[in-house]
Formats: structure tokens, C-alpha cells, sequence
């Protein structure tokens, strides 16, 4: 797993501020950049990510369909989260 520190130059999809932004304005995009670029931060960092992404998603779908879809969706996306294999860590 490779983490960005300060020194390392990131690129701005990837930067804190910007996962925050996308995560609560457009929850879709949001998730897909975090799931698609999860590898590139700590466990803590991307579970705060999924977690923004999924709750703001919650509220987004809400203003589309019912309530009770809005929950399906949820608990599918938490199961997919949780249960999404690893890459296991290579040591160089």
C-alpha cells in the first residue's frame, strides 16, 4: 500500500480537501474516486472517506426515491465496503 506523504507530490483527486468536497457534494463520484483510488491512503483515512461518501449518499438518494431504498442501498454499500478483498501488502 503506498501512502502520500507531505513531501510527495499527489494528485488533486486525491487530496484531502478534494475527496471531502466530492464526497458531500456529489456522493457518486465521491465513492467511486475513494473505491477506485483506495489503496493509495491509511485504513483510517479511506474509512472516514467511505463513511462521508456513504451517509451523504444516503441523503442524495433520498431526494430520488423512497426511504426504504435509500436504507437497501446503504446496507448493500456497507456490505460491499466490508467485505471488497484487499490487496495484501507487499514488502520491497
Amino acid at each position: 500500500m503506498t501512502t502520500n506523504n507531505s513531501s510527495e507530490k499527489s494528485p488533486w483527486y486525491l487530496k484531502k480537501g478534494w475527496v471531502y468536497a466530492m464526497c458531500l457534494i456529489t456522493p457518486p463520484i465521491g465513492l467511486m474516486n475513494v473505491l477506485l483510488n483506495r489503496n493509495h491512503w491509511k485504513r483510517d483515512e479511506k474509512l472516514s472517506y467511505l463513511g462521508i461518501a456513504i451517509i451523504m449518499g444516503i441523503f442524495w438518494l433520498l431526494k430520488f426515491f423512497p426511504f426504504w431504498v435509500s436504507v437497501v442501498c446503504a446496507i448493500a454499500g456497507y456490505l460491499v465496503i466490508h467485505i471488497w478483498p484487499e490487496e495484501p501488502e507487499q514488502e520491497t
